[in-house]
């Protein structure tokens, strides 16, 4: 299990690019480490406007969960253990960007969905934010080749609990630099004709376009942008990423201490939590998603089930939240989990898995 153990790093001295935004509730820094031009996230757990922590262990659970859903076998993009002793919050999760701003960039599902209908508002339609709504987005920029992804996405929230995907916590990713290599690949192919050769030219020259208009301002994004990028560019399904909304990181230690010992409090706890993706504008429970996304696709959910069945140990689940914090410097101990919230874990995601495999 040691390939599933949180690396350790001071990101005190690193640079902290104050240029760029980014989107979500915590408090979230694009950092460059000393030694490579690679672009990392620094977060730390949900801060209010005053500057209040409202859930410290926050970071905790984005960092057990990633790690968990790598065991798994999900796609889960890495996030490890981060420290800045200059920061209002010291300790926080550290994982490298899946892009680069020179070569690619991450869009949004809002972006995706705003475009698809111009009259939603993220922030007042949430009944509207349904898994028919993303499908029928991602089919009509062509995009339903990653559907499987979005069901990968409600499967693996089932597991850990997660509440709070919302429109910013997945997108897909367009490879500028991939894009024009494939297409030279292509012009220097002897076998390719004239005719060909002029498509191939035409879409170099819309490839280098979109590249320069999202390097000099990447807050317009057009619907006809985001049509010619699915028609002409490389892209994939982004990994998963800020799942930190999980397994009880809003429970107080005295709640955890209540739940530990009761099996009908922890049973309701998990029934009562919600996935942010709605079903025909409901909000149900993770497992009611499933069923009935199951019904529409279920070879889709089949195999995904099936992995985690094939995959899942519960001790080494529990091997692995036990040693979580284990490369935590031992000055840095008042950080490391406290044994109740790490019971806790593992028995929410032994129930969540549970019921999972009898769907």
């Amino acid at each position: 299990m040691k390939d599933f153990k949180p690396t350790y790093t001071e990101v005190t001295e690193w640079e902290f690019i104050i240029y760029q935004n980014t989107t979500g509730s915590r408090s979230k820094k694009i950092i460059i480490g000393p030694n490579s031009p690679e672009e990392y996230f620094f977060k730390g757990s949900k801060e209010l406007a005053d500057g209040t922590i409202k859930f410290p262990t926050e970071f905790w659970s984005e960092i057990v969960s990633s790690k968990i859903g790598q065991f798994l076998g999900f796609n889960v993009l890495d996030y490890n253990i981060g420290y800045n002793k200059n920061g209002n919050q010291k300790i926080g999760c550290l994982c490298q960007s899946m892009v680069s701003n020179s070569t690619n960039k991450l869009t949004e599902g809002k972006v995706y969905l705003s475009g698809y209908d111009a009259t939603y508002n993220p922030e007042l339609d949430k009944n509207k934010y349904t898994f028919q709504f993303i499908r029928d987005t991602l089919q009509g920029f062509d995009y339903l080749k990653y559907i499987s992804d979005l069901i990968e996405i409600i499967v693996f929230d089932s597991v850990i609990g997660n509440s709070d995907r919302h429109q910013e916590n997945w997108g897909i990713i367009t490879n500028y630099q991939e894009t024009k290599k494939e297409i030279d690949r292509e012009l220097k192919n002897p076998r390719n004709k004239r005719f060909k050769r002029w498509g191939l030219r035409l879409d170099k020259l819309l490839a280098n376009l979109q590249e320069w208009r999202f390097i000099m301002d990447n807050s317009i994004v057009l619907k006809s942008d985001l049509k010619l990028e699915a028609l002409v560019m490389r892209t994939q399904f982004s990994q998963i990423y800020d799942s930190g909304c999980c397994l009880g990181r809003e429970l107080l230690d005295e709640k955890i201490d209540k739940m530990l010992l009761d099996k009908q409090m922890l049973e309701s706890y998990v029934k009562k939590g919600t996935s942010e993706i709605h079903w025909e504008g409901k909000k149900l429970n993770h497992f009611e998603l499933i069923n009935l996304v199951k019904k529409e696709y279920p070879s889709e959910v089949k195999k995904l089930v099936d992995n985690v069945r094939r995959l899942y140990d519960s001790e080494k689940i529990k091997e692995l939240i036990f040693n979580i914090d284990d490369n935590l410097p031992n000055e840095l101990s008042i950080y490391k989990l406290n044994q109740n919230r790490k019971e806790l874990m593992i028995k929410l995601i032994t129930l969540r898995i549970e019921k999972l495999l009898k769907l």
